[in-house]
């Protein structure tokens, strides 16, 4: 019986060192392909950054070629300051929003609604360009809030709030007090002790947002006659 016994652990020690082996080999080669599958994406994405950067300098070349490519460039530069997707310079007001001192309840605290009411109203004054914390806004921006961070798009932001707008500096500021949203702070800083200040900037630097991913595209209805029927004008989605 001892002999028996014996061999029985004999055999469950050389299955367990077997099947250790087996694990650790196994646990190499997944560590080994994940190490070289990271090296083909870092790869794949430095080579879709060069793409990105010749196709650029293509399309600024082709367009600096004749008068309608500059002026198409001209509205390009337009359209993309205002969609966010380009920096943007020049004077403006800063707003730094905080919660009030020693904050105890949600009411003393800055909400995501507190932010937007903010924002429309530099809008509504002209703003032609808005950032939190350096996030650009977009259309397509929400604040919201998510636990008990206030997040713009998919970035959470730190106390204190500093909302930039590039405008008019010198009537921004003033014509904000006259807005529903200006309004609304004005209250939240007497009522309940948030933190509003104006700050005027002769020069700032607003990132450029990140571009938004194609849902949909067509041709304007001028051009389709351009096209046979049957062309990308009647596909209608990209």
């Amino acid at each position: 019986m001892l002999l028996a016994f014996g061999l029985l652990v004999a055999t469950a020690g050389i299955q367990t060192a077997r099947s250790a082996d087996e694990s650790a080999t196994s646990r190499a080669s997944l560590i080994k392909q994940l190490n070289n599958r990271k090296k083909v994406l870092d790869g794949e994405r430095a080579q879709l950054q060069r793409l990105q950067a010749e196709v650029a300098t293509a399309q600024k070349r082709d367009l600096q070629a004749t008068r309608a490519g500059r002026s198409l460039q001209q509205r390009l530069t337009r359209l993309g300051l205002a969609a966010g997707t380009l920096p943007a310079k020049g004077p403006g007001i800063q707003v730094v929003v905080d919660d009030a001192r020693g904050a105890r309840s949600y009411q003393q605290q800055v909400q995501a609604t507190d932010l937007v009411k903010l924002v429309n109203g530099l809008w509504q004054v002209g703003a032609e360009a808005i950032a939190i914390n350096g996030q650009r806004l977009t259309s397509l921006s929400p604040i919201r809030d998510a636990a008990d961070a206030i997040t713009v798009g998919f970035s959470s932001l730190r106390r204190p709030y500093r909302v930039s707008a590039i405008g008019n500096r010198d009537t921004m500021g003033a014509d904000l007090l006259d807005t529903a949203g200006g309004r609304a702070w004005v209250t939240l800083q007497s009522t309940f002790g948030l933190q509003f200040d104006v700050e005027t900037k002769e020069s700032m630097v607003l990132p450029a947002a990140k571009a938004p991913s194609l849902r949909s595209a067509h041709l304007p209805p001028r051009l389709r006659g351009d096209l046979p029927q049957g062309g990308p004008a009647d596909r209608g989605t990209g």
